[in-house]
C-alpha cells in the first residue's frame, strides 16, 4: 500500500472518529428520563418528616439574621406542610392537590404558593407526570435540555440551553441525578428579581434516600435565607388533618383589614407595600 492511500485511510478513519466522538457529545437524555431517574435516586418513602434550623438573612434584621426551629412534613406523592415559631407567633403552610393555605397569628393571610415555595418541587413530586406538570406550570421549558457546570459539578440543565440563566430552568447533578439547582423567576431587562434555591451538601437518610442538608434561597444574587436539617424520620405516621384544606379553613380565618380598601392608586400602593412587608420575612 503506498503512503498516499494509507494517508487517505487514516484520515477517514480520523473523521469517523471524531464524527462518533461528536454523536456521542450530541445526545443529551431528555427531560422525561432525567427526572425519572432523579426521583428513583432521591429513594422511595411514603411520609417524611424534617426538623430543621430556618435561617432568616435580613440587613434590617439585628445582626443581619435570625434563626428559628422549623418542621416540614413531606407526604408523597404531592401533599406538604411547614410549620415555624416565630417570636410574632407560628406559622403554618400546606399545599396540596386542593390548593394552598397559609396561616400566621392564627389568621389565614394567604392562599396561593409564594415563589419560594416552590423549593419543594422537586424534593416533594414523586411522580414523572405530576412533577413534569409541575415543572411546566413554573414555565420551565421541558423540552430543552443542555448540560452544564454549576459549583464544578456537571449538571442537566432542564429549561435552557447552558449558560443562559435567563429562563426558569432546573439543574439536575450527572453522575448522581440529584437536584441541586432550581432557578425560579430570572431577572429580565424589566429589573425583575431573580429568584433561585441552591441544595446543597446531600444526606444520606438510609438505603438509597437522600435529601440537602442545605437549602439555600437567593434573591437578585443575595442569600436571604437557608434551611439546615438537624433531625428526620422515615415513614412516621402524620395524621390526614395535617394537610386537609377544609379542617384548616374551619380552624382559621381570613385576615381582614382594618379599614376598607381605598380606590386611588396611591392609596393601594400603600396597602400593597404594607402586605408586603408584613410578608417579607418569609415569603
Amino acid at each position: 500500500m503506498n503512503a498516499s492511500k494509507r494517508c487517505v485511510i487514516f484520515a477517514l478513519c480520523v473523521l469517523v472518529l471524531l464524527g462518533f466522538a461528536a454523536a456521542s457529545r450530541a445526545y443529551i437524555l431528555p427531560a422525561e428520563q432525567i427526572l425519572g431517574f432523579m426521583i428513583k435516586h432521591l429513594g422511595s418513602v411514603s411520609t417524611l418528616q424534617i426538623s430543621q434550623k430556618t435561617v432568616i438573612y435580613d440587613p434590617s434584621l439585628e445582626e443581619g439574621m435570625q434563626e428559628f426551629d422549623a418542621t416540614l412534613y413531606y407526604r408523597y406523592p404531592d401533599r406538604f406542610r411547614y410549620e415555624v415559631t416565630t417570636p410574632e407567633g407560628e406559622e403554618i403552610r400546606v399545599i396540596g392537590p386542593d390548593g394552598t393555605v397559609v396561616v400566621r397569628k392564627g389568621q389565614i393571610v394567604r392562599q396561593r404558593e409564594s415563589r419560594f415555595d416552590h423549593f419543594k418541587d422537586p424534593l416533594l413530586y414523586r411522580n414523572a407526570e405530576l412533577l413534569r406538570r409541575k415543572l411546566s406550570q413554573r414555565e420551565v421549558d421541558l423540552d430543552v435540555v443542555s448540560l452544564g457546570r454549576y459549583r464544578n459539578k456537571i449538571s442537566y440543565v432542564i429549561g435552557a440551553k447552558y449558560p443562559d440563566e435567563s429562563l426558569p430552568q432546573v439543574w439536575i447533578e450527572k453522575n448522581t441525578f440529584r437536584p441541586i439547582r432550581y432557578i425560579l423567576t430570572p431577572g429580565d431587562l424589566n429589573d425583575s428579581d431573580s429568584e433561585e434555591v441552591e441544595y446543597a451538601d446531600y444526606m444520606s437518610l438510609g438505603k438509597n434516600k437522600w435529601y440537602p442538608a442545605r437549602i439555600l434561597f437567593y434573591k437578585n444574587g443575595r442569600l436571604t435565607r437557608m434551611y439546615m436539617l438537624e433531625d428526620f424520620k422515615i415513614n412516621p405516621k402524620l395524621s390526614n388533618k395535617l394537610f386537609d384544606m377544609a379542617h384548616l379553613r374551619t380552624l382559621y380565618q381570613p385576615m381582614i383589614l382594618a379599614e376598607p380598601p381605598p380606590s386611588s392608586p396611591s392609596q393601594l400602593d400603600e396597602v400593597e407595600k404594607t402586605i408586603n412587608d408584613f410578608s417579607k420575612t418569609f415569603e
